[in-house]
């Protein structure tokens, strides 16, 4: 939308005019008239103007002095010089001071709004290069905690101040129908970023930092623009610095979070607001994390979900934002991969988005909660269910091992995770199908090989008999021996050669 301002002093020309040009098309706005180039250079810091059409011979500023006084506050605007003189002295010299065109008086309505059309799509073709120009420098301020000057030195904006507006939403359509209509119907100046999908960035633009009337009108608009669908929204303070912008990002972007909490359809605050009501949380995952340590070694899947769920509770009840809420589930994962050897590998199975992605494109708490709490629930059942097909080869599968390897150190852990039990539950398992304990059953490998060796390796020296199956001390090797065996061995090797 064109926004004109109409300078006259016949109060008759610049109101006919601005009738005229109401009537012609909504593309076109009269946001004022005034009757000398003083009024309105008085009322210009107020006003968003694209542009002014002036007449030449006023009182006070006439229509040149407006145009050179224009073009050195607010270049942007463009002017239209309007006079009943024909000299071209007075066309020349508008010329010079920047006016776009010359119309004499009567107007002729064709060359008016042929100008005007032009303009307006000028207008347009520049606003879009320079909102693309400015968004990419936003994006990057919006991610950069210490901006450097060149980057700063690349940013123009609009308007001195502006406020950043965070957005959530579950539907792109109704955040992008919201940014439209208040840009139209609000006159608001804003740069809409897409951060990824479902999340919004808002820069606003004002000559002076909005009001708390101002910031409800917006959140009226918002509540009638959103049809009923959930909308999140966090607004930062006005701000007139833009290496302000990612901390007012960060502030918008907490109370924007805070939505999660609400459940009507619309979660609007200020930053000022979420930041009274919400004191720093504690830890919620510390008092659970002894008891759930104890449930998942015994694969208590019931239990380790009470565990996450009175965690969530507490989460709750702090009103915690996002970041610690992903906080809190990373260390029940952590927890969970350090006790349960299989557990990281079943639990990101076909997972295409990580963990953060999941959780930020839910718009309740109850969702959230509801989205770990089934993905750990899964990876825990699929776990039990593995590990009791496992148990009836495990035994079998451990024994193999030894036997092929019986020379090296025979660490339970290692073996409990190579058949993905706990060290407790494979040495019950193992006791209760061969009647031997684990270190029991390696000394009857390691004996029984020995005794081959002794028998069939004549050149072999007893101490090297000794080291082959695992015993490097001759001394512990030839008490061992003999306490399974009956008799050293060399005894045993005597024996063996008659």
């Amino acid at each position: 939308m064109l926004r004109i301002v109409i300078v006259d002093d016949e109060v008759l020309i610049r109101e006919g005019l601005a009738r005229m040009i109401s009537k012609e098309s909504s593309r076109f706005l009269v946001t004022g008239t005034y009757a000398d180039g003083k009024q309105l250079l008085d009322a210009l810091p107020s006003r968003q103007i694209d542009v002014v059409i002036t007449d030449i011979r006023m009182p006070h500023v006439d229509g040149l002095e407006l145009i050179k006084r224009l073009k050195a506050l607010q270049p942007q605007i463009r002017t239209l010089l309007m006079s009943g003189f024909v000299e071209f002295n007075y066309a020349r010299e508008a010329i010079r001071s920047s006016a776009v065109d010359y119309l004499l008086k009567p107007i002729n309505k064709e060359q008016l709004f042929e100008v005007l059309y032009r303009l307006d799509e000028e207008r347009k073709l520049l606003r879009e290069k320079e909102e693309c120009q400015r968004s990419g420098l936003l994006l990057s301020l919006l991610h950069v905690g210490q901006p450097s000057a060149v980057l700063l030195s690349g940013l123009t904006l609009p308007q001195p101040y502006f406020s950043v507006f965070v957005l959530k939403g579950s539907s792109r359509e109704a955040v992008c129908a919201c940014s439209d209509s208040l840009r139209q119907e609000k006159e608001l100046l804003l740069d809409s970023l897409e951060i990824r999908n479902g999340l919004y960035v808002w820069i606003c633009y004002s000559a002076k930092p909005l009001t708390a009337g101002e910031l409800n009108d917006i959140g009226e608009h918002l509540r009638a623009g959103s049809g009923g669908q959930r909308l999140h929204a966090g607004v930062s303070g006005s701000c007139s610095d833009p290496s302000k912008l990612r901390s007012a990002y960060l502030e918008a972007r907490l109370a924007c979070d805070a939505g999660i909490y609400n459940p009507q359809p619309l979660h609007y605050i200020t930053a000022q607001e979420h930041a009274a009501a919400n004191p720093s949380p504690g830890n919620p995952f510390a008092p659970i994390r002894e008891p759930l340590i104890h449930d998942l070694q015994i694969l208590n899947v019931s239990g380790v979900l009470e565990h996450i769920h009175s965690m969530f509770s507490e989460l709750e009840l702090q009103q915690a934002c996002p970041e610690h809420i992903l906080r809190a589930c990373r260390e029940a994962e952590d927890t969970a991969s350090k006790e349960l050897q299989e557990f990281g590998d079943v639990y990101r199975n076909g997972k295409g988005v990580s963990l953060e992605e999941q959780l930020a494109a839910c718009m309740s708490f109850g969702e959230i909660e509801q989205l770990f709490i089934a993905g750990f629930s899964a990876a825990l059942g699929e776990i039990r269910t593995r590990r009791l097909e496992l148990s009836g080869t495990a035994v079998e599968t451990v024994k193999r091992w030894v036997s092929a390897n019986y020379s090296q150190h025979a660490d339970l852990n290692m073996l409990a995770g190579m058949v993905f039990l706990t060290p407790s539950y494979l040495s019950k398992l193992f006791k209760q199908e061969t009647g031997l304990t684990l270190t029991e059953y390696v000394i009857e490998i390691r004996i029984r090989k020995a005794k081959q060796l002794l028998k069939n390796a004549p050149d072999l020296k007893i101490h090297e008999i000794g080291a082959e199956v695992g015993y490097p001390d001759p001394a512990y090797f030839n008490k061992l021996f003999k306490k399974v065996v009956g008799v050293t061995p060399n005894e045993y090797k005597r024996i063996s050669l008659v």
